[in-house]
Parts: C-alpha cells; structure tokens; sequence
C-alpha cells in the first residue's frame, strides 16, 4: 500500500466524498482505513435498533425492517456480550430514537441486562421521535439516551402522541439534568402544541444556558405564549420559528426576549414574523431569513399584507449590524420599501424573492443607489415571486451585482 494512504487527514477529505454506506465498505479494506472511517459509519445512527444488531447472535432474535427491527433477549447479557456495542457507540455523536408502542416494549427488555459502563459515552445529539409511550412510569429509561455529554435535543411529535410528548418533555425539565444542553428543536403536527406548549416553556424556562432554538410547531400565538412564557433568553444566539397558521391574534405586548440573538429564521404570516422582531434587541443581529407566508392574503388584502410587511421590514431596520437578509414574499413586494433597511448601513448580502420593481427606476439605478447608502452592499438578488412562471418576467426582475 501507498504511504499516502496511511495519511488519516488525506483519507478524511476522501471519506466525507462518500455515503456512509460507501465508507462502510471501504472500512473493510484494512486497519488504517478501519480506524478513519469508523467515525463517519457510526458517527450519526438514524434508530438505536442499528447499535442493537451487534450484539451476539446467539443472545437476542429480531428482524430488521428499515427503522424498527423488534428483538426478543433469548438469555441474559454478560458485560463481555456488549463488547462489540460498546466499541462502536464509543463514535456515536448523533443518535435518534423512536419512541413507539412497539419499540418502548423492546428499550425495556434491556433494563435488566445493561452493563455499568455507559453506553453512549460520547453522545452530543438526541433526537426523539414521539409517537406514543404507553407506559410512562418508566421514562427513567430515557437517561441511557440522553447522558450528560447531550448538548442538542431534537424533538418530533406525531399526531398520535397524545399526552405521551408532554410526559418525556416534563421529565426532561425535571428528573433528567441536562447540564450543557445548548441547543433545542421541537416539531410535529399543529394539534401536538396543545398538549406540549406548558411543558415546553417550562423546558425552555430552565435551560437558561440555551444558545439555539428551533420551534415548529403549533400556531403563531401558541409559539408567541412559549416564548414569552419561557422569559427572556440572556445566552440565545440563533432562533428559528415556523408556522402555518395565518389568522391570529397575539395577546402579548412586545418585550425584550432575545438581547443577544444573532440569526433569525422565521416563516409564518407577517403579523407573527412582525410580533417576534419587536422581541429582538438591535445590537448583535447579523443575518435575517424570512418566508412570509401569504395564504389568506388574496388580491383584496393585498394593502393589508404590504402595511405588515413595511412594519416587518421597518423591525429590521433596527438592526444596524445586520450583515445577510433574505426574504421572500408571497405577494409581489414593490422595491420601494427596502427604503426602510436602509439604516442596515454594514449589510453584505440581500436577497428578495417576488420583487415588483418601481416603474420609475431601472434596476441599474436601483442598484446604485443601494450601493451608495450600503457603501459594503456586496450581493443584491432581486427575483420575481415565484408563482411567475415567465422567463422573461424572470430575466426583468433578477439581478445579482458584486
């Protein structure tokens, strides 16, 4: 063999070229491939029933079928029965587990036969897939999923989770410590906020130490409610928040949430997107990305829409070290009314999607004058909504300057 393939840096650049399927075969090969590549094969595992298989044959039956592959223990686990486990989950950053009726009853079968080393030493994301726990007296369980090396928890709600979802995410806040959970995500269906939305801002209210937040799920007030009832997040440097709800109504006065958030991504009606800005302080944002959503908004709520949008982007004016904003508007938008980011005086890049150029200004001249009041205007994109399927309407709308 070449000495450069005993190179681990050169054969790393190789590896992340490659499926991790690929990398699986090509770990085979022999030792000095095997001790790169073990890492990318077992680095990210989409179910725990993947870590389940190696254990010895001779020990447990199952078949395997995609995500779910139910096992019957045929006789009691020795330390040495977890050796080959316990190698390979030593890689293990990023696990997802699914939380069913039928995987719940197989996770308890190994209650009796785990060993006292951990077995996810070195776990840093745990994603939950919550269909339905029908037995949540034994959600102690949990803690071989999220030991105290977790600093990212993903949650994902099916409709049938019922009450389950808010029992795990209770326990969560209360009998499980996550003492260096920085970041947090929660989706799922628009009926799962009902159930879950106390347990979420009790969640959020105690992990103050949270640096990123990703919430999609419920409507634009239930997620307002989350938020202001979870106070105000002193350490919170990246938020994104979705919902599909267009009418609502907000109860909340504006106040002070995120002092120190840097990246904002939202998609939801402008009424929602508008009540989170007035929620963000002015001095560390750096890049905004906004879907404003204009279902609901038909020809004859098109003045409507734009009177919210032009208070959405007047928010974002506030931003004076604003560096990346990308919209894009349901309804065509008239270029006239980035007039009011023009106070973002350090913005790089802006992008808009359903730009209406004015009819008195070209957009070379539009350009221009942009690039005089942002001097570090660097990428401007103007494109037309998307529901416009001209190439020619395309080509008159679009521009991208450097």
């Amino acid at each position: 063999m070449h000495p450069m393939w005993k190179i681990p840096e050169l054969l790393e650049i190789i590896f992340g070229f490659l499926a991790t399927s690929d990398v699986a075969v090509v770990a085979s090969v022999c030792r000095s491939f095997w001790l790169t590549a073990i890492p990318y094969v077992w680095g990210n595992i989409d179910t725990f029933y993947k870590l389940m298989q190696l254990l010895p044959e001779d020990a447990l039956s199952t078949t395997y079928d995609d995500l779910i592959a139910p096992f019957t223990i045929k006789r009691r686990l020795k330390y040495s029965d977890w050796a080959r486990f316990l190698i390979h989950s030593h890689y293990t950053k990023k696990l997802c587990v699914i939380l069913a009726d039928e995987t719940w009853k197989d996770y308890l079968q190994l209650l009796p036969h785990l060993p006292s080393t951990p077995l996810l030493p070195n776990l840093e994301s745990t994603g939950l897939e919550i269909s339905r726990v029908p037995d949540t007296s034994n959600l102690k369980l949990l803690e071989f999923f999220l030991p105290q090396t977790v600093s990212e928890v993903r949650i994902r709600i099916e409709k049938s989770a019922d009450l389950s979802a808010a029992r795990v995410i209770q326990m969560l806040t209360e009998e499980i410590k996550l003492e260096h959970l920085k970041a947090f995500s929660i989706g799922g269906s628009t009926e799962s906020a009902y159930h879950v939305k106390e347990s979420v801002s009790r969640l959020l209210r105690s992990q103050q130490g949270l640096q990123a937040v990703n919430i999609e799920i419920g409507s634009g007030p239930e997620i307002l409610a989350i938020l202001h009832s979870a106070g105000q997040f002193l350490h919170l440097h990246h938020l994104s928040l979705r919902t599909a709800q267009i009418y609502s109504h907000f109860e909340q006065a504006p106040r002070l949430l995120f002092p120190e958030l840097e990246t904002l991504k939202m998609e939801g009606p402008p009424v929602f997107i508008h009540a989170v800005l007035d929620c963000v302080g002015t001095g560390n944002m750096r890049s905004v990305k906004l879907l404003v959503d204009d279902d609901g908004f038909g020809e004859d709520n098109e003045a409507e829409y734009a009177i919210l949008l032009t208070s959405c982007l007047a928010s974002i004016g506030r931003f004076v070290h604003l560096k990346k904003l990308d919209l894009e508007s349901g309804i065509p938008m008239p270029t006239r009314l980035l007039d009011h980011v023009m106070t973002c005086t350090e913005l790089e890049s802006l992008r808009l999607v359903g730009a209406n150029l004015n009819p008195l200004e070209n957009r070379e001249s539009l350009h221009e004058r942009m690039t005089m009041t942002l001097p570090r205007l660097v990428k401007l994109e103007l494109e037309p909504p998307k529901s416009e399927d001209s190439s020619s309407a395309a080509s008159s709308f679009s521009v991208t300057e450097t």
